[in-house]
Order: C-alpha cells, then sequence, then structure tokens
C-alpha cells in the first residue's frame, strides 16, 4: 500500500532562490495578459483566495484476485437482496466515507475514521482461483491517526423496520462476518459489535457484545421486555473469523446464537446493560456503543452485516450459509451467481492436429 499526498506537488517553495524566480514569472504574466487587464472596467487584481488542504489517495495494490471459468459450474442466484426480508447488507471490501447498502434500500451508511482494507484470508469467498481470496475492513488499528474512532453509522431514516419495536412478524435475524484482534475493554467499555435503540427511554433496542472473556452478550428489549442472553466463556477468541447469526422470534422473546453454524448454548446475562447515554439517536452503530459514549470500539476486521425483517432465519439456512458464504438457499460453494461480477475465464484448445483430423480428434 502507498499514500500519495497532493500538497507534495502544489505547495510552494519557501527558499529565497524559488521565490525571486516565483515573482519574476508572475511579472511575466502581468506583462504578457496587460492588454487583457486594460480592457476591463475595473483594473483591480483578479485572483483566487484559495484554502490549503491535506489530500491524501491510498493505493492498495497488492489486494489482487483472478478468476477462471471452467463452464461447467451451474451458477444458481442467490436469496439476497431479495427486496423484502434483507433490510440491510453491509460489506467490507472498499474505503471511503460511505459503504454501500446492498439490500438495495439505499440506507445512508457512514464510515468514520481510517479503517483500511487488508487480505481477508483464510477466508475464502469461492469466487477467486487465484490472489486474494476475501477483502476486508479494518477498524481502530493501533497505528491509526484515528485509533477508537472508528466505525460505521447505519442512519436510521424514517423506516422501521430496522427496528426491534417494529420487527415483522415472526421476528428479526442479523448477521455479522468479523474477526477480532483484541478483546480488552476500550474507554471502560466491554466491545460492540453493534448497537440501536428504537426511543429515547429506552423501550427497544439490540446491543450484542463481547467480554474481555470471550463471552458473547446479546440484549434485546422489546416493548420494555429486556432479554439478555450469553454463550460461555471463551467462545470467541482473537484472529479467527466468525459467522454470527443472532435471531430473535417475537413470540416468547426468544434469542438464539449461531457462531461457525454451532447453535450456541445461552444462559441469562446478568451484567449491566448500559445503553449508550445519548437516547435520542437511533441510528446502528457497529463496532462501537451509541452516541454519547464514544467507548467499545472494536480493533478487529468487518467483513460483512445484514438485517432481515420479518424472517427468523433456521438452522438448515444458517447452514448453508456457512456453507457457501454468501446466502441463505441451498448452493454450493463457488456456484452462487453474483451480479455484476466478471472475471477471467480459461481459454479451451482443440485437440487436433495438422495430421489428424479424425472425428475423435476434435474433443476437447
Amino acid at each position: 500500500m502507498s499514500a500519495f499526498n497532493v500538497r507534495n506537488i502544489r505547495e510552494i517553495a519557501t527558499d529565497p532562490l524559488s521565490k525571486f524566480t516565483n515573482e519574476i514569472a508572475k511579472k511575466l504574466s502581468r506583462f504578457l495578459t496587460k492588454d487583457q487587464l486594460d480592457q476591463l472596467a475595473d483594473k483591480e487584481d483578479i485572483y483566487i483566495n484559495g484554502i490549503d488542504f491535506d489530500t491524501v489517495i491510498r493505493f492498495h495494490d497488492e489486494l489482487l484476485s483472478t478468476k477462471t471459468f471452467d463452464f461447467n459450474t451451474q451458477y444458481l442466484p442467490p436469496f439476497e437482496p431479495d427486496r423484502d426480508k434483507l433490510r440491510c447488507w453491509l460489506r467490507g471490501y472498499n474505503l471511503g466515507n460511505a459503504e454501500k447498502d446492498w439490500s438495495s434500500f439505499n440506507r445512508t451508511c457512514d464510515v468514520l475514521g481510517d479503517p483500511i482494507l487488508i487480505d481477508g484470508t483464510p477466508f475464502d469467498l469461492g469466487i477467486h482461483t487465484g490472489g486474494v481470496k476475501s477483502i476486508c475492513m479494518r477498524f481502530n488499528r493501533p497505528t491509526s491517526e484515528f485509533i477508537n474512532e472508528e466505525y460505521i453509522r447505519i442512519e436510521n431514516g424514517t423506516s422501521t423496520t430496522l427496528d426491534i419495536d417494529n420487527a415483522g412478524t415472526p421476528g428479526k435475524s442479523y448477521f455479522m462476518r468479523f474477526r477480532m484482534k483484541s478483546l480488552a475493554h476500550e474507554g471502560g467499555s466491554i466491545l460492540r459489535l453493534w448497537e440501536k435503540t428504537d426511543d429515547s427511554t429506552p423501550n427497544n433496542g439490540i446491543q450484542v457484545k463481547v467480554e474481555s472473556d470471550g463471552r458473547l452478550i446479546v440484549v434485546i428489549k422489546d416493548n420494555g421486555v429486556e432479554v439478555k442472553k450469553e454463550t460461555a466463556g471463551g467462545s470467541v477468541v482473537v484472529d479467527t473469523i466468525y459467522d454470527l447469526w443472532v435471531t430473535y422470534t417475537i413470540a416468547g422473546n426468544a434469542i438464539k446464537v449461531y457462531l461457525n453454524n454451532v447453535d450456541m448454548t445461552l444462559v441469562n446475562n446478568v451484567d449491566a446493560t448500559n445503553w449508550h447515554s445519548d437516547l435520542s439517536d437511533i441510528d446502528i452503530f457497529v463496532f462501537r456503543r451509541g452516541l454519547g459514549d464514544p467507548t467499545g470500539h472494536v480493533y478487529g476486521d468487518f467483513y460483512d452485516f445484514r438485517i432481515y425483517d420479518g424472517k427468523v432465519v433456521s438452522a438448515t439456512e444458517v447452514g448453508y450459509m456457512n456453507t457457501n458464504k454468501w446466502t441463505i438457499v441451498n448452493i454450493a460453494l463457488g456456484a452462487v451467481l453474483i451480479s455484476d461480477y466478471s472475471a477471467t475465464y480459461l481459454v479451451i484448445t482443440p485437440s487436433y492436429t495438422s495430421t489428424s483430423f479424425s472425428s475423435t480428434s476434435f474433443d476437447i
């Protein structure tokens, strides 16, 4: 990765010789344009008062992949995006100030700080036959100028389909693919994978946390009923990629957690819930607590985040996603039809020669 600073090609030198040369150039320019200036009604100097700024262009020239098609694989379309159940879908494969919402609902998803793209190995999306198998975004690395200020914010907007309070029947499902680089508390808070409240009491909300001992904690509050569940200590460790599913069934306020296709045993969590303090903000915060408490930032890698409304994903569907990495329908790894995806193809040469033109020699 290399950086390019625009300042390096536009900053005016300060040494005396360069300043003198610059003044000579200005006088020559004024002399050459004198005739045009004399025709103006106002003889005042024409100038632009610019603002100095820093601009950085980052090239990730090492994150390259290739794909060869053998024309023998039957590609099948995924369930997502369906324009119905899948209401939000972020992928950690690009940089900038915003993330694209692949659910096609075009939600505003802001990226704060300066996360970087890295090789997502050993995770394999099944769509590359050479080079990097996957890409992810690394947040809050110790060398970042914005360490513990990096996160994703998904604006709630006027839609209620992201809310627990208005979950469609029979409930909601959440998916996140991530890798932790540290489990230590940040700013005195347990690390948040994501957190959201629907109102200022709050009577409704969700937070998913990872404790320093590796317990994964899920808190869901629906119409004032708060359910808090946790896995056993050591469920999450650093430097391991996880596919996490959290499902919520409205009837009975039931929570289930799947971690890498394992239906986790849950017990009641007795820790303080500690919602973020600025409860007037109902956006979703990924890899930190909500507004008012700039803590709980995750030092780790972000691959994927999804919210399904009106659908409680089954154990079978969790298994399908674990196999093909893309969708909750039964498709093999590498056979998922990816929209707008292009790659090279395998060139097949004929088997015949100049001395052999029999019918069998044309087999390929």
